[in-house]
């Protein structure tokens, strides 16, 4: 029974229309979307057993045709060898097919690479800010404090984007509730590995505070729901006050 069909081109947060593009565009458009988990998959695709294999090249029929289902066969082994180059095209094609032959553990794995793609293009959300008066710190750390304790994303899923949702719907074989979940759970764990990063960072700064090592600086934390902006200084004296101490 063959499989469902997918778009791959739907990935695109733009949609760009990939059928007029060289191959080098959609090499690159693939590499944007989904990074590393690109080599992976060619890596499982070319790993597969031959009862796979065979499996994804007739789906592979199904949805391209005959006879691009008797070159994929015929050109295997030479993809294999490097003897031939998989086309940015045809890659694209037998791509959107293999997440099915993947185990639990794999799929998991291109999804934390996703998201983590997402993570470092995604726009800052707006800061909070901070300010520490270094000879009166502690209503600032107290805030900080606060803003540490508090940190967390009720919705893990709330600014995760409509290509992103895709990507994990393609991956977990157009089953949305199962995508949504393991979505959710490496946004969740992500989130996580963020907030402890920012608590070990916070405290390393309120311990050169406390000691008396920073006089002037500004900081910027990541947080699961924005940004948090630490400035700190101190104020300067005037003449009386340098005069008197």
């Amino acid at each position: 029974m063959a499989r469902r069909g997918y778009n791959f081109r739907n990935f695109a947060p733009r949609a760009p229309s990939w059928g007029r593009s060289s191959t080098t565009n959609k090499h690159q458009s693939l590499f944007r979307q989904l990074g590393s988990a690109v080599e992976t998959i060619k890596r499982e695709f070319f790993s597969m057993n031959s009862t796979s294999r065979d499996d994804l090249f007739t789906k592979y029929g199904v949805q391209y045709g005959a006879r691009a289902e008797a070159y994929a066969r015929g050109t295997f082994s030479k993809w294999g060898s490097g003897a031939t180059t998989l086309s940015g095209q045809t890659m694209e094609r037998l791509i959107q097919l293999v997440p099915p032959y993947l185990s639990p553990q794999k799929r998991y794995s291109l999804l934390e690479v996703v998201v983590n793609i997402h993570k470092k293009s995604a726009p800052s959300r707006p800061s909070k800010v901070v300010c520490i008066n270094t000879e009166a710190p502690h209503p600032g750390i107290s805030e900080i404090n606060k803003a540490l304790s508090e940190m967390k994303m009720s919705d893990p899923l709330a600014h995760v984007p409509e290509y992103v949702m895709k990507t994990a719907t393609w991956l977990y074989d157009d089953d949305i509730t199962v995508a949504r979940a393991m979505l959710a759970q490496a946004e969740s764990l992500h989130n996580e590995s963020i907030k402890a990063s920012a608590i070990r960072d916070m405290q390393l700064i309120l311990n050169s505070i406390s000691a008396g090592q920073i006089k002037t600086a500004s900081y910027r934390v990541p947080m699961p729901s924005g940004t948090l902006e630490v400035q700190i200084f101190t104020p300067k004296k005037g003449f009386w006050q340098n005069l008197f101490g």
